[in-house]
């Protein structure tokens, strides 16, 4: 029998297997160019979300006690609209059902992630930028769109500096011997001037950073930070130039003339121990507290006014003056005292021995948590040169918690108040004198909004 070979066409099944392979590699290709358009939509949104958290965040201070106000609202659209983008859905605190189109969601305080370190805290603000992206491949196995979404959270009133001299000549900080300065927040001298900064020896100053518009003069012993000189000033060069004046400014002045005080016509004089009550109100004269042993003395939450007069002597009297006494305690807890001058001006010290502070009373004023004059402590009208002096080795119960602003005057500073949260200086000149150990704390945490000197900024959280 003969045997034979028979040699099948196998040019059919090369065929068949090459096309299900082009099939493949095309649903490959395809499924990648779906992928590569989500990721590019990705990064477009997470652009987006990132500068609408950092617009709504900074409209904080703006909104107030008001959660998700318009205005942060309407600034988070626009950052979107910026970056080429339109929001055919807006939803807030977290609740609401996604559109067909764009979805922005403007979060304040933050709330989607339970876990999240910043929960609740009402100066940050986060942002949900979302979109169904159809697709171009995929939809052949029944994918015809795919969500994406991108998340945002930035805070206002973190961080900073929260020490600044404002004079754009001549030595604008100016420490003394044998000063001590410890500031966990950064420091900004706007002078130009080549001695911008001045120390003698045997002054320290510690601080996470030292912004110099100009030149250091003097011996500086710094532990962590070497000044940066010749910096330009930065916009604004007022952190606090925002702040309105007190709508009372305008009313006129009052008439008690004993304990509870809620105004006055003429100076308020406490000489005499005993119990003292003040309330907010325009205090024509202003308030001098100079000798009062024994004295407990309150000022009740509020803002006050404090305005020049002229006693039928013909005397000229105005603004704050405290100086300490033995056993005297002077409380205020969401305080804020204004300046309007044109004299007066403020004066917290206490009597000075051998070149030291004497410490004989307790004092704790204590700017207010939230409203206007939020983190305010001490605040003269713009244009009023006054000096200021804040002199005081205060005990561990006292404090001075809050901003001294005196944009158009200069300060003498020597306070050590070890409780305070933090403190903010914002002066024309600024000298650091006293042998005392000031402190210079940055935990705004209290604060509604954070703060009060980024009022225009935000920082990007994650």
């Amino acid at each position: 029998m003969e045997s034979r070979w028979i040699e099948a066409d196998e040019s059919g099944s090369i065929l068949i297997a090459t096309a299900l392979w082009m099939v493949f590699l095309l649903g490959f290709l395809g499924l990648a160019v779906d992928f590569g358009h989500v990721l590019y939509v990705k990064r477009n949104l997470q652009k987006a979300a990132d500068a609408a958290a950092l617009a709504a965040a900074i409209e904080v201070r703006t909104c107030g006690a008001t959660t998700n106000c318009a205005a942060m609202q309407t600034a988070a659209q626009s950052a979107l609209a910026e970056n080429g983008l339109s929001a055919t859905t807006t939803l807030t605190n977290c609740s609401g059902t996604a559109g067909s189109g764009i979805t922005l969601t403007v979060n304040n305080p933050v709330c989607s992630n339970s876990g999240d370190p910043n929960l609740g805290k009402s100066n940050y603000a986060e942002t949900k930028v979302s979109e169904a992206v159809p697709t171009y491949f995929a939809r052949f196995v029944g994918v015809t769109s795919i969500d994406v979404s991108a998340r945002a959270e930035a805070a206002h009133g973190i961080g900073g500096p929260c020490i600044y001299a404002l004079d754009p000549t001549g030595p604008a900080i100016t420490i003394v011997a044998g000063v001590i300065v410890n500031s966990r927040c950064g420091v900004v001298d706007e002078s130009t001037s080549s001695n911008a900064l001045t120390c003698v020896v045997g002054a320290f100053l510690y601080a996470p950073r030292i912004q110099i518009s100009g030149g250091t003069s003097g011996l500086l012993c710094l532990a962590t930070a070497t000044p940066l000189t010749n910096v330009p000033a930065p916009t604004p060069r007022d952190p606090l130039a925002y702040l309105p004046a007190p709508s009372q400014a305008n009313s006129a002045c009052g008439s008690s003339n004993a304990s509870p005080y809620s105004d006055s016509s003429k100076a308020v004089n406490i000489v005499l121990g005993g119990n003292v009550t003040f309330n907010p109100g325009v205090y024509c004269g202003g308030i001098s507290i100079t000798a009062a042993l024994l004295s407990n003395i309150t000022f009740n939450p509020g803002t006050y006014v404090l305005r020049d007069a002229t006693s039928i002597l013909g005397v000229t009297s105005g603004g704050l003056k405290i100086t300490l006494s033995l056993l005297t305690t002077i409380t205020g807890n969401g305080v804020t005292f204004y300046n309007e001058g044109p004299t007066g001006g403020f004066s917290i010290a206490e009597p000075v021995s051998g070149g030291s502070l004497l410490s004989l009373g307790n004092v704790a004023l204590i700017a207010p948590s939230s409203g206007t004059y939020t983190g305010i402590l001490f605040y003269q009208a713009p244009g009023v040169t006054v000096s200021g002096l804040f002199l005081a080795n205060l005990l561990t119960a006292s404090d001075l918690q809050g901003a001294i602003y005196l944009p158009s005057a200069s300060v003498s500073y020597g306070v050590s108040a070890g409780s305070s949260a933090y403190n903010i200086l914002v002066a024309k000149d600024i000298n650091l004198t006293v042998a005392v150990a000031s402190s210079f704390g940055d935990d705004y945490s209290s604060l509604q909004g954070g703060s009060p000197l980024n009022g225009d900024n935000a920082t990007l959280i994650q």
